[in-house]
Parts: structure tokens; C-alpha cells; sequence
């Protein structure tokens, strides 16, 4: 059925010159099955064409309009995706996964809030569904399915597969550029809410006398620990564009690496609550291994001493002070292939049942 449906290719064994038959030995088609991957940030959408096994085939990205409403934003994104399915018509199988910094709804991708793009209430699944005719073979249907889902899931599940979560059996997934955002993987499978909301680590409250955070509430975890909290804590104000943030950040970095007293003071001050907020969740949730992606990766790297303090003193075991803490491998490339793998899942969970004849 697979190499039928143009998903694996039999290719000649290796003859090791042992006694016996070989065995068949198959590798897949990347383009046999594609996905188009979205990752909404606040600057931009990335678009990324990913294939089977994680091959990324091309990538795009394109700027918002700061003068468009949510609904021409999502119009935009329309018809970009339209645009690179009409091009991959011939794969048998083609997909839209899009990863969405925000609360989103697993089962239907309804966004109930995405505070940095500021959207609320918006049925991101079915407008994308809509307009791309999923499902609708030969009806003008460009996409067998379309499924949305929040962006830190999505990077556990690409680091648990394929990254540095790799053999955890139960993976927690942080990652920090604009807000915290997390998830969490069991024996292989993202944990979620029954409402399908799920993971909002960003924010739980860390101080009730704290900084009003985007989402409205005071004191959020990720008004301590993200990219606009260690430029505050360095006394650098905010750029007043998106795109100039992640270089702001990178240059307190380095003055901190440099050994500049500001800079080292707000590394220090920063990786103390990223610490506080871990040792919450280790208590909570049990993790055997952390992932820390996006800016924390490298926060971590830089200053880990204040963060596995906080673990010490505050773990309540070996396991919950050791617990093992990884920069993701993944990084730029975990909410595509995050939102690949999700987007096959019903492929490859029964091709049988999905895949028709070419």
C-alpha cells in the first residue's frame, strides 16, 4: 500500500555476504506526502513545505500588515497557502499543519486568544478548512485536512521525535521568544486538557504583585522569564519593531557574556525565575527531562548556575533537583516539523484508509 501510494521506494539490500535472503530494504519519498507548515509569529508567517521524515523542501516567509484586521490577516494567510497547495497538486497527500502562539483549541483549532497577534475568538481551523476545500477531492479541494495547534505542543512533539527529547518518557517543553509557552509529552503522547486547552504554563502566576501581562492577569510567568522581561531587566527598552527584538535580546547576551555588569545582573535575575517557574512544574508534572527551546536555550546555556539553584533548593528528591535540562535541537525548525508530524497523523496512523489511488 505505502510504495503503491508513493510513499516508500524498495531500493536493492546490502549484500553483507551472509547466508539467507535479504531483506527488503525501503526508504520514503519525501514528496509523497507533504505538508504545508505554518508558523504564526508576531513579526510574520513562516511557510515551510515539509515531507515525509522531516525533510524540510522550501520555506517562505512574509511580514503582517500592521494596518490589516484579523480577518485580512487571515485572508492573507488564505491565500498564501492556496498558492504553494495549487503547486504540490501532484502529491498524493497533502496536508496543512499551522502552528498559532496563543490558546488554541486542539480538536478544531478554534484560537480563543493569541495575545501577540492580537486575535481572540477566531475559528482559524474552519476558515483555513474553508478556504482551502479540505476534504473536497475533485471538488476543488486543495488539501485532505487542515489542523491547528499551539505552537509549544507542537515543539514538544518535533523535539520528542526528532530532537532532544528523543527517548524521555515524559518530555516538558519550554520555549521563550514573545511570551513562555509549553508542552508535554507522555510515552508519545501530547498531554492535553479535555477542552483541549492545555500547557498555558506561560501563565501561571509566579508574582501577584508583578507586571500586568498580555493576557490581561498580573504576575504571569512570562512576564519574568521572556525576551521583553530580560530587556527590562537590563533597563533596554522595547525596539519599536517586532523583527528588531530577538537582536536586542542577542545583544544582552553578549554584553552579558562580555562580562557587563547590567547585562549580568539581568541574566542572572531572569534565569532565577526561569528556575522558579521549573521547579513548579517539576513538582507537578514529573518530567525525567526538560527541552528548553527559542531564546531560553541560549539564556540557559549562558547562566545555568541561578536556574539549578532554584531546583536544589527547592526540590523535593534527587529526581526533582537532577532533573536533566537540554537546549532544543530542533530550534527554528520545531513548530514546522511539529505541525508536520500532527498534520500526518492520520496518514500514517491508516494510510489504508486515507490514501487514494494515484
Amino acid at each position: 500500500m505505502l510504495v503503491r501510494g508513493g510513499l516508500l521506494v524498495e531500493r536493492s539490500p546490502e549484500l553483507p555476504g551472509t547466508r539467507g535472503r535479504p531483506s527488503p530494504v525501503f526508504d520514503t519519498v519525501p514528496t509523497g506526502a507533504t505538508v504545508l507548515a505554518v508558523d504564526l509569529a508576531v513579526e510574520g508567517f513562516r511557510l515551510a513545505v515539509v515531507g515525509l521524515g522531516g525533510r524540510v523542501l522550501s520555506r517562505h516567509e512574509w511580514p503582517w500588515d500592521p494596518a490589516a484586521s484579523t480577518e485580512q490577516s487571515v485572508a492573507t494567510l488564505v491565500e498564501r497557502l492556496r498558492g504553494a497547495a495549487r503547486r504540490r497538486t501532484a502529491a498524493p497527500y497533502q496536508a496543512v499543519g499551522v502552528a498559532c502562539w496563543g490558546i488554541v483549541r486542539g480538536r478544531d483549532g478554534f484560537v480563543h486568544l493569541a495575545p501577540n497577534l492580537g486575535w481572540r475568538d477566531v475559528a482559524l481551523g474552519a476558515l483555513l478548512s474553508d478556504g482551502l476545500g479540505a476534504g473536497r477531492a475533485g471538488a476543488g479541494g486543495l488539501v485532505q485536512h487542515v489542523v491547528v495547534a499551539n505552537d509549544a505542543d507542537l515543539g514538544a512533539v518535533a523535539e520528542y521525535r526528532r530532537g532532544a527529547g528523543a527517548g524521555a518518557r515524559r518530555l516538558l517543553y519550554v520555549h521563550s521568544d514573545v511570551g513562555v509557552g509549553g508542552g508535554i509529552v507522555h510515552e508519545g503522547t501530547v498531554l492535553g486538557a479535555s477542552g483541549g486547552y492545555a500547557g498555558e504554563i506561560g501563565h501561571m502566576t509566579v508574582d501577584p504583585r508583578g507586571v500586568r501581562c498580555r493576557c490581561g492577569a498580573v504576575g504571569c510567568w512570562e512576564t519574568e522569564v521572556d525576551e521583553r522581561a530580560l530587556l527590562r531587566a537590563a533597563g533596554v527598552p522595547d525596539p519599536p519593531e517586532p523583527a528588531s527584538l530577538a537582536g536586542a535580546v542577542a545583544g544582552v547576551l553578549e554584553d552579558a557574556r562580555a562580562g557587563r555588569p547590567a547585562a549580568v545582573e539581568a541574566v542572572r535575575i531572569v534565569s532565577t525565575a526561569l528556575g522558579t517557574g521549573l521547579a513548579s512544574l517539576v513538582h507537578i508534572l514529573g518530567p525525567d527531562r526538560i527541552v528548553l527551546g527559542g531564546y531560553l536555550a541560549d539564556l540557559y546555556a549562558l547562566s545555568p548556575v541561578p536556574t539549578r539553584r532554584v531546583l536544589q533548593e527547592r526540590g523535593f528528591s534527587a529526581e526533582a533537583r537532577d532533573v536533566p535540562i537540554l537546549p532544543a535541537s530542533r530550534r527554528a525548525d520545531a513548530s514546522f516539523l511539529g505541525a508536520a508530524e500532527y498534520a500526518l497523523e492520520p496518514l500514517l496512523s491508516d494510510p489504508a484508509a486515507v490514501l487514494r489511488p494515484r
